[in-house]
């Protein structure tokens, strides 16, 4: 159970959830619609292979709802990787059907004790700049912005890749970095 006693748990993923992960994070895209970023809402989700080399690297985590330990369910999932020495957040997906309960949060936290046990000392992310539940959301919980430029080439090649898929065509990306807390 998380700290709050709801009935949440944040616990590495496995690749028996793969098959699972991909409702997930289309029902967490289908958001973009509202704001008119269809073409976001209906992009591919990350491929079962790709979350169960993540699951096998530990670089995987899911939040489940757990009211009933016999059938639990994934309601949010991130992935992480090391890039340039730190972390970076790779995605992170939770379903509307359970926004608003932090889970995003627990799950950037189990990110970053991750990271922090590898000896990183921070941890950034790609994301929209106006989208209200990715940058200022982020800024929130204490990313700053990060300019590309001052970003390691491995963060930068991650930029790269989103402009080369036409991810920027539907709006400003940014950079974000957090130091991680000790």
């Amino acid at each position: 159970m998380s700290k709050d006693c709801r009935p949440y748990r944040v616990r590495p993923g496995v690749a028996a959830d793969a098959p699972l992960l991909g409702a997930v994070e289309r029902a967490a895209a289908a958001r973009f619609a509202e704001i008119g970023l269809q073409g976001i809402a209906e992009g591919r989700p990350t491929s079962e292979a790709a979350y169960q080399e993540a699951a096998a690297k530990g670089h995987l985590w899911v939040v489940e709802w757990v009211e009933n330990p016999e059938a639990a369910e994934i309601v949010g999932l991130a992935l992480a990787d090391r890039l340039d020495g730190e972390a970076f957040l790779a995605e992170i997906s939770v379903h509307p059907a359970r926004a608003g309960r932090r889970l995003a949060v627990q799950l950037i936290d189990a990110v970053e004790t991750w990271a922090a046990a590898l000896g990183c000392r921070s941890l950034s992310l790609t994301t929209f700049r106006e989208v209200p539940w990715n940058r200022p959301y982020y800024e929130r919980l204490g990313f700053r912005l990060l300019d590309e430029v001052d970003a390691g080439p491995e963060v930068r090649a991650v930029r790269a890749k989103e402009r080369a898929r036409g991810v920027d065509a539907h709006g400003p990306r940014v950079c974000m970095l957090r130091t991680i807390r000790e």
